[in-house]
């Protein structure tokens, strides 16, 4: 009876989990007409400022350069739990595969905002008017992106790092030029641009972090069954009894994060500036522990 329990299968109730979730989510986000309160956002984010366009293209060019950078150091090297057997492995991806972590996802989203960001001002600059899909595109990224950049810097830095460490696994590979980028500087490009732009951020836009936690499951189990074969993180694993509440928590996670972001918007723009620089200081890390 006890090994019956310990191997049930509980990957029906962890997609289930997700999907009515998910259906949970989106009828909120209709409910409360979501779009319509981005479209009350899009002004905040606007600049007219050659210093914050400089800085946007330089940090869309920092980003862009990490992507091409991932394709061309080389195979990755990644501990995958395999999907069929549940155990850790040691895993090499190259190419379009390294992007199926979450940090990955986390690069991303730093480089749509800032293309975003940086073409509608440029738009500004010619006169020429930018479609509003384009500004709605703009705001959603900054919230998830922020959100899940602060969530990456800090499970990395406070989780994932003193994990290897104790296992007695080399971590180089963590802190070249891409990953760098996705674990430390994702998060201080946005900071920076929070601090500055102090745009309108509202409490609702923390459904954009749910919708993208949701959205990364559905992806990792995707490629799981039908692609690579295995997932990036072993909590994703839908099998055992407490993962419909782990893909949960990971959502909910960047929801959490990005709800304490908006807090911190909202104070003085000192008070908002010392507090986001601690913040920043106590997730990010640039080299290995000695």
């Amino acid at each position: 009876m006890n090994n019956e329990n310990t191997d049930a299968d509980f990957t029906r109730y962890t997609i289930s989990t997700i999907f009515f979730v998910g259906m949970g989510v989106l009828f909120y986000a209709i409910n409360i007409d979501l779009l319509n309160l981005v479209d009350q956002s899009i002004n905040s984010f606007h600049s007219s400022s050659s210093l914050v366009f400089s800085w946007r293209i330089i940090c869309l060019f920092v980003g862009v350069c990490a992507i091409i950078y991932t394709f061309k150091c080389g195979p990755g090297n990644m501990r995958v739990m395999m999907i069929r057997n549940c155990k850790e492995e040691i895993y090499h991806p190259e190419g379009i595969s390294k992007f199926i972590t979450f940090s990955s996802w986390t690069l991303l989203a730093n480089v749509v905002y800032f293309a975003s960001a940086s073409l509608i001002q440029g738009l500004d600059y010619l006169d020429i008017s930018s479609p509003s899909f384009l500004s709605q595109i703009q705001v959603i990224a900054f919230c998830t992106a922020i959100a899940i950049a602060f969530l990456t810097a800090t499970i990395v830095r406070h989780i994932i790092l003193p994990d290897e460490a104790k296992l007695g696994r080399n971590v180089d590979h963590m802190f070249l030029f891409h990953e760098q980028v996705m674990h430390n500087f994702a998060a201080i490009f946005l900071t920076i641009e929070l601090i500055i732009l102090r745009p309108k951020l509202m409490p609702e836009f923390a459904i954009f972090g749910l919708f993208l936690g949701i959205i990364y499951v559905v992806f990792a189990y995707l490629f799981a069954y039908f692609g690579g074969g295995y997932l990036a993180y072993s909590f994703l694993h839908p099998k055992p009894k407490i993962a419909p509440v782990l893909v949960i928590a990971l959502a909910s996670f960047i929801a959490i994060f990005y709800a304490g972001l908006w807090f911190v918007s909202t104070l003085d723009q000192l008070i908002t500036g010392v507090i986001l620089s601690i913040w920043v200081m106590l997730i990010v890390q640039f080299k290995p522990n000695k």
